[in-house]
């Protein structure tokens, strides 16, 4: 094969010498490019990845912060553990989370009153224990209690760290150096170059947006996960 190459004319041998060399050079400056660019989209990936399970994380909590308040608003009617009182007590947990941990603070602070709410819930059921009520139903409302307690926790998790800054930090910084590998991949080529970066551009500006508007569940651009409408109902027509 290479007897053949060198039987043929200077200007044949130089055609084919070019086109080799200019094959090598455009998968060199593709691989050039390739690594940068693919690690950045893998930590974006991650990224996403951790974004939506938050998401479904706090969709969670709130869906069981409801289960968990119904059980306790069913255990206190008079054919159960007959507790008309602790239906101030739910209440008083409900405006409190509702008015200040969802309204004012989007789950980035605890509510005092709610947790003062939550101990009296607390109290109560060692009262209704005291009070000689079936055991089995004053385990069901400790077992209740918990699960509130739970579910109010991680929702607060969640609101006041919400994401990983450094994973967003490493995406950043390897979207730059894209950047700088595109800009010098073009360098012999700067039309096509600046093409390429304003495309580039576009595409991470918007996949970065999208990430930004889902970070926060409870605020932000998109609100994901919204009050439950048991926790903003007014009270006269709930407890």
């Amino acid at each position: 094969m290479l007897d053949t190459f060198f039987d043929l004319s200077s200007v044949y041998q130089l055609f084919i010498l070019s086109t080799l060399s200019g094959l090598m050079l455009a998968l060199s400056m593709w691989w050039l490019v390739w690594p940068v660019t693919i690690v950045f989209a893998l930590f974006f990936s991650y990224l996403a990845v951790d974004i939506w399970a938050q998401e479904r994380s706090a969709s969670d909590s709130a869906s069981r912060e409801v289960t968990a308040l119904t059980r306790l608003r069913v255990l206190t009617a008079p054919e159960v553990l007959n507790a008309p009182g602790a239906l101030q007590l739910l209440e008083a947990y409900r405006n409190a989370v509702s008015s200040e941990e969802w309204g004012v603070n989007f789950n980035h602070q605890a509510s005092q009153a709610a947790a003062w709410a939550l101990r009296d819930l607390r109290f109560e059921g060692a009262r209704l224990n005291r009070d000689g009520a079936a055991a089995p139903l004053v385990n069901q409302w400790f077992k209740a209690v918990d699960d509130l307690e739970e579910a109010r926790q991680k929702r607060l998790v969640i609101g006041s760290d919400h994401t990983d800054n450094n994973q967003w930090l490493v995406v950043i910084l390897l979207a730059f150096f894209s950047y700088l590998t595109i800009a010098a991949v073009h360098m012999d080529r700067p039309p096509a170059g600046r093409l390429v970066l304003v495309l580039f551009s576009i595409a991470t500006t918007l996949a970065l947006w999208q990430l930004a508007m889902h970070t926060n569940p409870y605020n932000g651009g998109v609100t994901r996960v919204a009050m439950p409408a048991y926790l903003a109902t007014p009270s006269a027509n709930r407890f």
